[in-house]
């Protein structure tokens, strides 16, 4: 077995559009950590797998599909065994809407293609081993249902309010542990559920992510690579609403990727790196989603809200009013056009005994904790917002009746997560049957 790794910067230039909290004006003005691409190449016997992570938002499927070729090309390894997928940072590279940030995203795209390439030129001898840890103090279910009988999204810290939280989170910490023919560590894999949405502000960060890649790095070796695969984490973050933390001393992503990166050291630390020959395959299935019909309590909110906010200039807006009233113009905007369909991507990666699962958009972390329970690999790395699906949330049935910030989009149909399901294990039995 032959594994490559390597990350490519790519920060973009200063002043380009934050995205990650609507239409509000949030022009990049520094640089807190530098922005990568980041990718691992595997070789076993006559198969190969490519896996690129890009510290962004969300990527389009456009996008996504000249990477996977320019990756396809310069090493023959077919796209559809080349899986791409984002941090889900909120303090990263723009979206494709205006003129700079389409200048921006060839060079985007090239270089995390090229990430790839380089892995591929960089393979060598090398082991691998999985690993599970588990650390439930930084993910907190973000939705909660109210004393009044409601339920808020983020309904803010020590709200007295609270009843409790509507779900659960995923505390498993998974670790690839990948060492070369020697036992010296070339990179750590490493998957966990909570936002990438801990800094704001208008400098560029890779968010908690890149703490855990500093502290892997002070741990193991500047040259050592941490690849950071993005759980179900649609209705997860890293508020606590009993007040714990004080940001003001300690950073969230600080604190979240130290805590994290140590749990990561510890399991790499105690798996061993034994598996020198895996079985890799890959698979895919593309399942055909509409959009959502909006119900006639959304609509009518639709025009409540603009109604309200009819006067107000756009540049008193509130961040949250301007989400608001985009959110409300989207609505109303949607209703008027006929209900638009998509085919979305389901892709499955085996590595041995591990499998990583490829899931479009915000996926909540129900149906990650659905695949993981039922899966049959004794590992399984859900990895959302892969190939291309922009952003949005996949909720549970439940939350359409409860409402709360989540299901307030139209892009997937309320059934969409049970079919994302279906196929994702329906793929796994799959691969699973072909190599046992």
């Amino acid at each position: 077995m032959k594994i490559g790794l390597a990350e490519v910067n790519v920060t973009p230039p200063l002043g380009m559009q934050i995205p990650g909290y609507g239409p509000k004006s949030r022009h990049a003005t520094g640089v807190k950590d530098e922005l990568f691409a980041k990718a691992m190449v595997i070789e076993s016997g006559e198969a190969v797998l490519a896996f690129i992570v890009i510290d962004i938002l969300s990527l389009e499927l456009d996008s996504s599909d000249r990477i996977r070729n320019r990756v396809h090309a310069y090493t023959g390894i077919p796209a559809e065994q080349v899986m791409v997928s984002c941090t889900h940072t909120h303090t990263g590279p723009p979206r494709p809407l205006d003129e700079a940030a389409l200048a921006y995203y060839p060079t985007l795209e090239e270089k995390s293609a090229d990430a790839a390439i380089l892995a591929y030129g960089k393979r060598e001898e090398a082991k691998i081993g999985c690993g599970r840890g588990n650390e439930d103090s930084v993910a907190f279910n973000r939705r909660f249902f109210m004393k009044n009988g409601g339920l808020l999204t983020n309904p803010g810290v020590l709200n007295p309010n609270i009843d409790r939280p509507e779900g659960p989170i995923d505390p498993e910490v998974l670790v690839v542990r990948i060492d070369n023919a020697q036992g010296e560590p070339l990179g750590i894999v490493s998957n966990y559920a909570v936002h990438t949405d801990c800094v704001g502000g208008t400098e560029y960060s890779g968010d908690y992510p890149a703490f855990i890649s500093r502290t892997i790095k002070q741990l193991y070796g500047e040259s050592v690579v941490s690849l950071f695969f993005q759980g179900a984490c649609g209705n997860i973050n890293h508020i606590d609403v009993l007040g714990r933390h004080d940001p003001k001393i300690i950073p969230h992503r600080v604190r979240m990727g130290n805590i994290l990166g140590r749990e990561i050291a510890k399991v790499r630390d105690k798996t061993s790196s034994d598996s020198s020959e895996v079985v890799l395959s890959a698979a895919s299935r593309f399942v055909s989603v509409s959009e959502r019909a909006l119900r006639e309590h959304e609509v009518e909110w639709a025009h409540s809200t603009l109604a309200a906010l009819r006067d107000v200039p756009d540049d008193e807006l509130s961040g949250r009013q301007a989400m608001e009233k985009a959110r409300a113009e989207q609505r109303l905007e949607s209703i008027r056009q006929p209900l638009g369909s998509r085919d979305y991507e389901i892709q499955v990666a085996a590595i041995g005994d591990l499998a990583v699962v490829a899931l479009p958009a915000e996926i909540f972390v129900e149906f990650g904790l659905e695949i993981k329970e039922k899966s049959p690999y004794p590992y399984t790395i859900i990895n959302e917002l892969s190939n291309g699906s922009g952003n949005g949330y996949v909720c549970t049935p439940e939350a359409y009746d409860r409402g709360g910030y989540e299901p307030t989009g139209t892009k997937f149909a309320e059934e969409a997560g049970g079919l994302f399901v279906g196929a994702a294990l329906e793929l796994l039995n799959e691969l699973h049957g072909r190599s046992h």
